[in-house]
């Protein structure tokens, strides 16, 4: 701020005032500072620099007045006023909550918003999925289309799904390989816990909740984060509410939240998602270690402890951590138990493995714990990727970054209704089809950047997924014609029907016995006995999937930005926890 700041009428005669009190006691200083006036801020939020704006949003501490060699700050409210002490900066005004608030909003709101929603696609256009593709993968495309069609014209039947089987034949194998290569790395033991930290040593903590239209859970939620084992000077937990979600607004009203809790509101815009929402609230995150619950979520207490703990021992290379997702519902229906499967074969035994291995993995929706410096250098969420959790996982790691796994749950909610589960399982497999198209604009240097073996974990998580759940159905059909014509085991069989028949029958026996074993050995990680009626129908479920993935595509192609929102608070379990309290 320049010394203009001291020409202007009332703010001049502010800063005179202000001179004067610095000759106080400080004890007596704290009690006596004035109130800056509503009026004063606009102009001192529009002078604020790109520093100054920073401090203001999430520190809540603003520059009133600048002298020779010496700036003084106004706070808003007494922990502020704390915090800038503790940083040497001179406080010599108190803020009105509301008053600043107020002007938050009406000035540097849309900056914020704008920030939030645009960075990553003007900064680094080419990790953003606001535009679908890029001319060369149009181009492409167009290529592959026509020799398709070609193919399908010119070549025997037998010839032309013989090809087809084959190239898709290698996404599904992909995802086998994968869950193999799990089974055969699973670390044999948990690595040494990291040295305690003193109360003292721990870092500052953000904690970002995002709630849309999640009034059943709030209570719950409220809750959990209320037994997080951390210090609570050190906490700094935003809850994310959308502008328009008046509900929500008048449930929380109810609540007196403490000191460390703050209500960020996201104006309206789009697109409206959760990865918007984040990276608005981020602007007002304190914290050096960062961290996301969703609204269901009830994470360890000891988690965001063990979190900081190991950051402070690992390289700082090492930027993001994943704790284990599990289900607080998980038998509650067959449903929540196949989601209690495919989650268990995930957290307990794919992450892991790569881990180990030094190799990239996709991250979930929540319980990632970052460096917050570089969560923000590095673009931050993708607010046009609907898992921007799985897309800002390879981003790190294209950039150099280390990810590894936290030894800490989180328990959430399963989907108990199916109409439910398939708005979620949409909303995934669209993302995956994005993020894929995203860091496949440039293949050679997506190999360059993760290795070969990344490479291939980026095929298999995220288009081996997106494949494997549009044209599973297409195989098992095909796969049960060649054997109950007889046509696969007749003696007059072609090469190319044997050899589609063959890739048919590998594809689903090998994909069955894996994936049912892998349920079977992470149900036995996490202390769960039977379910062999679950495991044995693991095929019908992917038979949802399928249905999942076709509407998927659809919302690709008319809606590649709307975010199905999942409803959470159904669960029988939940519904009895918040009779109790």
């Amino acid at each position: 701020m320049g010394e203009d700041t001291l020409k202007g009428g009332k703010l001049s005669y502010i800063s005179h005032q202000l001179r004067a009190d610095r000759g106080q006691d400080k004890a007596d200083q704290g009690k006596t500072l004035p109130v800056l006036p509503r009026s004063l801020l606009p102009s001192l939020f529009g002078r604020l620099s790109n520093h100054d704006r920073e401090l203001a949003l999430r520190e809540k501490i603003i520059p009133v007045a600048t002298l020779p060699n010496l700036t003084l700050y106004g706070a808003v409210g007494a922990d502020a006023q704390r915090r800038a002490e503790d940083h040497g900066l001179q406080v010599v005004a108190l803020i009105d909550e509301q008053d600043f608030k107020a002007a938050l909003h009406g000035l540097l709101s849309k900056q914020i918003l704008s920030k939030a929603t645009s960075e990553l696609k003007y900064s680094a256009a080419h990790f953003s999925a606001s535009h679908r593709f890029t001319a060369q993968q149009i181009i492409w495309g167009a290529v592959i289309l026509a020799w398709t069609l070609d193919a399908a014209y010119l070549l025997p039947l037998d010839y032309f799904y013989a090809g087809i089987s084959f190239v898709f034949g290698l996404f599904f194998l992909s995802v086998i390989a994968l869950r193999l290569f799990s089974l055969i790395n699973l670390p044999m033991q948990k690595s040494r816990s990291p040295a305690k930290l003193q109360i003292s040593e721990l870092p500052i903590y953000s904690v970002l909740v995002p709630v849309f239209r999640e009034t059943g859970v709030l209570s719950q939620l409220l809750h959990a984060l209320s037994r997080l084992n951390y210090p609570k000077s050190k906490l700094d937990i935003k809850i994310i509410v959308e502008e328009g979600d008046l509900a929500m607004h008048r449930v929380l009203s109810t609540f007196k939240l403490p000191s460390h809790f703050e209500v960020v509101v996201v104006p309206v815009g789009k697109p409206q998602t959760k990865p918007r929402a984040l990276n608005y609230a981020l602007q007002f995150a304190r914290g050096e270690l960062l961290t996301i619950y969703d609204a269901e979520d009830i994470p360890e207490p000891m988690q965001l402890r063990k979190a900081a703990e190991k950051f402070a021992a690992s390289s700082k290379t090492l930027v993001c951590l994943q704790a284990e997702l599990a289900f607080y519902n998980p038998n509650e229906n067959w449903l929540t138990r196949q989601f209690t499967i495919e989650y268990g074969t995930l957290f307990k035994l794919v992450l892991p493995s790569l881990a180990a291995e030094g190799l990239p993995f996709l991250l979930g929706g929540t319980s990632n714990h970052f460096r917050t410096s570089v969560l923000r250098s590095s673009g931050a969420w993708d607010p046009f990727n609907m898992t921007e959790d799985a897309d800002l996982a390879i981003r790190l790691t294209r950039l150099g970054y280390d990810l590894d796994v936290l030894d800490s749950v989180t328990y959430e909610e399963a989907n108990t209704q199916l109409s439910n589960w398939l708005q979620q399982r949409s909303r995934w497999l669209k993302g995956f089809l994005q993020t894929w198209l995203v860091h496949m604009r440039d293949p050679i240097a997506l190999i360059q950047t993760v290795g070969v073996g990344g490479f291939w974990i980026v095929q298999a998580t995220t288009f081996g997924i997106f494949i494997s759940s549009l044209f599973h159905p297409l195989f098992l059909i095909h796969a049960f014609y060649l054997i109950g014509s007889g046509r696969f085991l007749n003696s007059n069989a072609t090469a190319f029907q044997l050899l589609a028949g063959g890739i048919d029958l590998a594809v689903l026996v090998a994909g069955y016995a894996v994936s049912i074993y892998a349920g079977w050995k992470a149900l036995r990680v996490s202390h769960i006995k039977g379910w062999w009626f679950a495991l044995g129908t693991l095929p019908f479920y992917w038979l949802l999937s399928s249905i999942a993935g076709w509407l998927a595509l659809w919302q690709f192609a008319v809606s590649p930005f709307h975010w199905n929102k999942t409803r959470h608070g159904l669960s029988a379990f939940q519904k009895n926890r918040a009779a109790k309290h």
